[in-house]
């Protein structure tokens, strides 16, 4: 076989299993709330309202999002502030764009899901697929300035053609946190 026929013959056979796994990454019976951005998945044991306490959006990001969510009483529209917060940050506007997220119960959870999938160990309290267009965060690292790091990675894996390279998204997506903790200060 060529080297091209065989690259693609692993591509597919590894998106095959990733597809195959997302449903049994044990959120079969999690909750789903729908916001603009967003399709969030929730497991049974986990409070929205906790986790949007957590998130901490508070009026100064409501009006960096320029007024495009008025409201943050809900998990799903504070999600989409931060959102246009992150775009706006990066100066890449995509409006249409949704993705999923799937909060994890724990670490140790999140640490089973990307082992799962990947077969090694994660060494981040996140992580995304681009194929897929899935956050993967634990609830016991839900903060508006993780979840922004990884949602930078969403909207730079979409706004290129060709995709920066690997160094160059993680320096974006990192200036992206940085400023969100600067402004939680």
């Amino acid at each position: 076989m060529r080297p091209l026929k065989i690259a693609l013959l692993l591509a597919c056979c590894l998106s095959i299993f990733v597809v195959a796994y997302a449903a049994e990454d044990g959120f079969g019976a999690a909750k789903r709330i729908e916001g603009e951005h967003f399709i969030v998945f929730i497991p049974p044991q986990l409070d929205q309202y906790s986790l949007l306490e957590k998130l901490n959006i508070g009026s100064s990001e409501i009006a960096l999002s320029e007024g495009r969510s008025s409201k943050t009483n809900s998990l799903a529209a504070a999600l989409d502030v931060l959102y246009n917060i992150v775009m706006q940050t990066l100066d890449m506007n995509l409006y249409s764009l949704q993705g999923n997220i799937k909060i994890c119960r724990d670490r140790e959870h999140l640490n089973r899901v990307y082992e799962n999938i990947f077969g090694r160990q994660l060494k981040s309290s996140s992580f995304y697929i681009n194929e897929y267009n899935m956050i993967y965060i634990s609830a016991d690292d839900f903060t508006k300035e993780i979840l922004g790091h990884e949602i930078a990675h969403m909207i730079i894996s979409h706004y290129f053609v060709v995709a920066p390279p690997e160094k160059v998204q993680e320096i974006l997506a990192g200036y992206v946190e940085y400023r969100l903790r600067k402004s939680s200060r």
